[in-house]
């Protein structure tokens, strides 16, 4: 759809750093929203923060979803133009002592202090609500936002069901393969990555926009494979930053993609998984070793698909693009028309890419 022939377009405000040839999270993520946006009758556009003065009077019923790092960069035509239309801001934990958290639990307080003249450019803009990735018991990291009187609302990550499918055309490419990871390598991430692969590396196939120091990685990988590989592959193990388990969340997008596809997953330990699925949708390993005891029990006797039947009918029912939409124009204030009848790929938008 064009801007215009909705209600309604989201725009998705990005920075500097924005950079649609590197499949990052967050752009993986903000593509998932605009594919859903877009199959349920809403319009979207990516456009630079610095044109937003001039855009948003151009357009017809703008709301914007923003990415609150961003706000570093902007300057005061920007924050005019912002505040005077509807918008949401992704943002970081904010909640006292925070400092010493960080340090107790082995954590660089610097990449998750924002400075309060950041904070404050946030709050000037009056976002209706502001969001994380975090899971609903982790909230409290975000005292800090709920103090200044807005409305934080968990979004978790989901399934862009567009892209990540349980059927197709398998390859020849990806036969035979064990264990298949698609994502990037860097060092905090990487610690975690070597605790709990680093014992299969004989087995394991990585692609990833970033280097791996594994003997499996291949480079990067076309996003119309990447759930080929998931069906394909034995056992596709998902593993988030140490982060994660600490601060109930950010859950990364890849179990979402995995059982989305058809694939097996194999989790980290993280409790907050829980709060996502239950006990006969995914099981969770205790720590590291278990999960180790876990996977070399796949190897040896296979991975039963069926077993994961219940995971994906879970993606399908509370974690796809298409309901955290619905929760974003709720918790917007906005309307959504009747829903369209949803494609299997929404037209332009699902231009070939590449993946993790």
């Amino acid at each position: 759809m064009a801007p215009g022939q909705g209600d309604h377009v989201c725009v998705f405000v990005v920075g500097p750093a924005f950079d649609q040839n590197v499949p990052t999270a967050m752009l993986t993520c903000r593509m998932g929203y605009a594919r859903a946006f877009e199959a349920l009758g809403v319009p979207y556009l990516f456009v630079d923060q610095q044109d937003l003065p001039a855009m948003l009077p151009r357009l017809s019923g703008p709301f914007c979803m923003v990415n609150g790092a961003d706000y570093l960069y902007m300057e005061k035509p920007v924050l005019k133009a912002l505040k005077g239309v509807p918008h949401c801001v992704w943002v970081d934990p904010w909640f006292p002592d925070s400092d010493r958290f960080f340090a107790a639990h082995d954590l660089d307080a610097r990449i998750w202090h924002w400075s309060d003249e950041h904070r404050r450019k946030i709050l000037a803009t009056e976002p209706r609500f502001v969001h994380t990735a975090t899971v609903a018991t982790g909230l409290h990291f975000f005292a800090g936002w709920q103090s200044r009187g807005l409305q934080v609302v968990s979004l978790p990550l989901a399934c862009d069901t567009f892209l990540y499918q349980p059927t197709g055309e398998p390859s020849p490419r990806f036969e035979g393969i064990k264990l298949a990871f698609v994502g990037g390598y860097w060092e905090s991430k990487g610690r975690q990555l070597d605790r709990y692969l680093r014992p299969f590396e004989d087995d394991l196939v990585i692609f990833g926009y970033s280097a791996w120091p594994y003997r499996g990685y291949r480079g990067r990988l076309p996003i119309a494979d990447e759930p080929v590989l998931y069906r394909q592959a034995l056992v596709s193990p998902v593993i988030n930053e140490p982060s994660v388990a600490i601060l109930h969340g950010q859950i990364n997008e890849r179990i979402f993609k995995v059982l989305g596809s058809g694939g097996y997953p194999l989790v980290d330990a993280v409790p907050a998984y829980r709060e996502l699925f239950s006990a006969s949708e995914l099981p969770i390993p205790e720590n590291a070793d278990h999960f180790a005891e876990m996977l070399r029990d796949l190897l040896n006797r296979g991975a039963p698909r069926d077993r994961c039947a219940l995971g994906r009918q879970a993606v399908l029912e509370r974690h796809t693009y298409l309901l955290r939409v619905r929760q974003v124009m709720r918790a917007m204030g906005l309307h959504l028309q009747a829903d369209a009848a949803v494609p299997p790929c929404p037209g332009k938008s699902c231009r070939p890419g590449v993946a993790g």
